[in-house]
């Protein structure tokens, strides 16, 4: 906007005081104009819009543009009247009280009474409408046995009472193998108690498997380790085809064995029998010559005919050489074993060593 009694200041030709204001009145005047430009300015410099209202300042041209963002403008539709475009504007409905002019009531009319009950129909201003089921003539009743009609929306039409048959009078259970029962017969209530008496559980112990735990369980047997070879040692037994790797029999056998021999007069003891017996007719006399580590002879007298003497050689009682073992009574007998290259006497009855 222009502002009013603004002041001209006059300048000249440069360095000329021809058409030129003094200083003084130059000053003036500018203070002047100041003052008057001071008395016009506005207060604000700041606009912020409000809701509906949107703001722009342009700095460049000094322009501040405010604009409605709002309503701009107000169109009466049915049933509306205004009482103006703008200013103070009041909005009415032409119609009735529910803004419409068309429509007095609404009611509901069932397709079939039998079936459906609707009560307080119309409503023309407020008002709920009812809508229940129509009864089907049937008895409302516990029914036994019952035959029923039922028409094609599902409702029961027809219902009447029938005679019951087959009426159970007593119940009981007759066990079978690891079954025990406990309270029947239940002739008109009460409990019935079955416990099982067999096999309660299965648990697979070390070479077993389990093909489970209840219903029919196979038992069969797990593999276990194998052993691959299986030997025999001793230091006093003889044994024979050890160790078993596969399938076999290992042979122990006793040094002392089992068998025996009739020693005549004169005769060597035999080394290879491990009792020799004898029956003398005068006196008699045998050899016993050395054995082999570990042996173990016996000699006994059966029937006393005369004295028998047996040389020993390596005889151990003695110091060196051989020596002497003479029988002299039924009954007398002695046990060797060759230890440490001589015999040793390890068991006698009267016999006496010389």
């Amino acid at each position: 906007m222009a502002i009013a009694n603004i002041q001209t200041i006059n300048v000249g030709l440069p360095n000329e005081s021809v058409g030129s204001d003094s200083l003084y009145d130059a000053f003036t005047k500018a203070k002047t104009n100041f003052n008057i430009l001071a008395s016009c300015a506005s207060p604000y410099n700041t606009f912020i819009g409000a809701n509906g209202i949107q703001t722009n300042a342009n700095s460049s041209t000094g322009v501040l543009t405010i604009t409605n963002t709002g309503v701009t403008q107000l169109i009466a539709g049915t049933g509306v009247s205004l009482s103006a475009n703008s200013g103070i504007v009041e909005i009415s409905a032409t119609g009735n009280s529910n803004g419409n002019s068309g429509v007095t009531s609404v009611g509901l009319v069932p397709i079939n009474n039998t079936r459906l009950v609707v009560t307080n129909s119309p409503v023309v201003s407020a008002g709920n409408i009812n809508i229940d089921l129509a009864t089907s003539g049937v008895s409302a009743a516990t029914y036994t046995n019952p035959t029923l009609t039922i028409d094609s929306y599902g409702r029961v039409t027809n219902a009447s009472n029938n005679t019951v048959s087959g009426t159970v009078t007593s119940v009981g259970i007759t066990p079978g193998s690891g079954i025990s029962v406990a309270g029947g017969i239940i002739t008109s209530n009460g409990n019935i108690t079955v416990t099982n008496t067999g096999v309660l559980s299965l648990t697979a112990g070390t070479g077993i498997n389990l093909s489970g735990s209840n219903g029919a369980v196979t038992v069969s047997t797990a593999p276990i380790s194998a052993v691959t070879s299986i030997g025999v040692s001793s230091n006093s037994l003889s044994i024979t085809n050890s160790p078993v790797t596969s399938v076999g029999v290992i042979n122990l056998e006793s040094p002392i064995g089992f068998s025996s021999e009739n020693l005549a007069n004169g005769a060597a003891v035999s080394l290879t029998n491990t009792a020799s017996y004898f029956s003398t007719t005068g006196a008699s006399t045998a050899t016993l010559a050395a054995g082999t580590a570990g042996q173990i002879k016996t000699l006994m007298m059966v029937t006393h005919g005369g004295d028998m003497v047996i040389t020993v050689s390596n005889a151990g009682w003695k110091s060196s050489g051989t020596g002497t073992a003479t029988f002299s009574a039924v009954g007398q007998g002695c046990t060797l074993q060759y230890i440490n290259s001589n015999w040793f006497c390890v068991g006698n009855n009267g016999v006496t060593f010389g």
